[in-house]
C-alpha cells in the first residue's frame, strides 16, 4: 500500500517531534534513553527555570518573579512542572519545559508563605510546605493539582518545615527545618537561639502527626530528603552553630529512628555543615556540599562510601536507572559520576554561563 498524504504528513510531525525531544535531552551514555534536566538558575540579576538543551548552551527557561528552588514535574501534564520560590516565597509557578514559558502563577495570600517545596503524592494530590505569617508556625497544605488553591491545611509541627516526601504506606515524612524567617525580613533567620527542628511522621488522611524525631544538637537544621529503596530516608542538614566538624548528613528509617552519619573528617570538616541537597539511588545517598567543594556519598545502611571532588556541587539527582549522579555547581558546570565507582564522567560534562540553583529533577524523554 502506497503512503498518503496524510500519512507523509504524519510522519514529518512524528519525525519533528523526535527530534524535539532530541534537542533537550541529556548526554547520555551509547544505548541509553535520553533524559531531561530541569533545573532553576540565575544569569545576571534574573532568574529562570526550565531544561537543559543537548547541544549549545542555549538553556530553554520561563523567567520567574524571584529565585526558584524545587521543581516538581506534573505527573498527569508530560512536558509541565511546578517551581516553588526559595523560602520565603510567595508564589509557586507553572512552567511549560518544553517551550520554557510560564503557564500561569500561584501567590499566596498576605497570611501565608511557602518554604520552596512540594510533592505530588501516588494519589495525585499535592503537598506544600507553608508558613502562618502570623506566627511564624509550619503547615503542611493540600493543594488542588491545577488551580494550586489550598484544600486543607495542618500544623506541621514545627517551624520552617522544608522538604517532604511520601512515604509507602501513604503517609508523609516532613523535615522541620526549625528556622523562623518571614517575607517582610527575607532570609534573615530569627530564631537561631531557640531552633527546634524536628523530622515528623504526618497521615494526611487523619490530619495527625503519628511520630516525631529529633537529633542531639538543636542547631542542626533538617532541611533535605531522599528516599532508598530499603525504605531508609537520607536526610540533609544544615548547621546553625559554631562547634567544628559538624556532620552534614542523618539517616531515618521507621524501624530505627533518626541517627547522624560519619564521615572522614577531612572530609566532613571543609563541608562546615552544609549539604546543599540530596538524593537517592535506591543504594546510596549523595549529597552536595558546596562549601567543601565536593558531594560526600553514603551507602542506604548509612556506611560512609567516599567522596567526589566537584567545585562549589549544588543540585543533584540520580539518573533513573540509578548508575549515575548528576551535578550542578555554581559555576555552571553540570557533571556526572558513577554511583558504584564514583569516577567521574569527563565526557558527559556541560558548562553554562549561569548559577544553578540548589535543586535538580530528571525526567525521561
Amino acid at each position: 500500500m502506497k503512503p498518503t498524504a496524510t500519512d507523509k504528513a504524519r510522519r514529518r510531525v512524528l519525525k519533528g517531534a523526535l527530534a524535539l525531544v532530541a534537542s533537550y535531552a541529556l548526554p547520555v551514555l551509547a544505548g541509553e534513553a535520553p533524559l531531561t534536566l530541569l533545573a532553576a538558575w540565575n544569569a545576571g540579576r534574573r532568574s529562570f527555570a526550565g531544561r537543559l538543551p543537548k547541544n549549545g548552551n542555549d538553556l530553554v527557561g520561563a523567567p520567574l518573579p524571584t529565585r526558584g528552588h524545587h521543581l516538581a514535574p506534573i505527573p498527569s501534564r508530560p512536558g509541565e512542572m511546578l517551581v516553588f520560590a526559595r523560602r520565603p516565597g510567595r508564589t509557586i509557578s507553572h512552567v511549560d519545559w518544553v517551550s520554557g514559558r510560564e503557564l500561569a502563577r500561584y501567590d499566596y495570600p498576605e497570611e501565608r508563605h511557602g518554604f520552596g517545596h512540594g510533592v505530588f503524592a501516588p494519589d495525585g494530590a499535592l503537598y506544600t510546605t507553608d508558613s502562618d505569617v502570623d506566627t511564624g508556625n509550619g503547615l503542611i497544605a493540600r493543594r488542588d493539582p491545577r488551580t494550586l488553591k489550598t484544600l486543607a491545611e495542618w500544623p506541621s509541627g514545627g517551624i520552617g518545615p522544608h522538604e517532604l516526601v511520601p512515604l509507602a504506606d501513604g503517609r508523609l515524612l516532613v523535615a522541620n527545618g526549625g528556622i523562623l524567617t518571614l517575607p517582610e525580613t527575607g532570609r534573615l533567620k530569627l530564631n537561631r537561639g531557640s531552633m527546634a527542628p524536628s523530622l515528623v511522621v504526618f497521615d494526611p488522611r487523619t490530619g495527625k502527626i503519628d511520630a516525631s524525631f529529633t537529633l542531639p544538637d538543636n542547631r542542626l537544621s533538617i532541611r533535605h530528603l531522599a528516599k532508598a529503596a530499603d525504605g531508609s530516608v537520607g536526610v540533609a542538614l544544615q548547621y546553625e552553630g559554631d562547634t567544628p566538624n559538624p556532620p552534614v548528613m542523618a539517616r531515618f528509617h521507621p524501624r530505627d529512628g533518626l541517627r547522624l552519619l560519619d564521615a572522614p573528617i577531612d572530609t566532613q570538616a571543609p563541608a562546615r555543615g552544609y549539604a546543599a541537597s540530596v538524593a537517592g539511588n535506591g543504594r546510596r545517598f549523595a549529597a552536595t556540599c558546596p562549601k567543601g567543594d565536593a558531594v560526600l556519598v553514603w551507602e542506604a545502611d548509612g556506611a560512609y562510601a567516599g567522596s567526589v571532588a566537584i567545585p562549589q556541587a549544588s543540585g543533584i539527582a540520580a539518573t533513573p536507572d540509578g548508575r549515575r549522579f548528576v551535578v550542578s555547581s555554581e559555576t555552571g558546570l553540570i557533571a556526572q559520576f558513577d554511583a558504584d565507582t564514583l569516577a567521574l564522567r569527563p565526557e558527559l560534562e556541560r558548562r553554562f554561563p549561569v548559577r544553578w540553583d540548589n535543586h535538580l529533577s530528571l525526567v525521561a524523554g
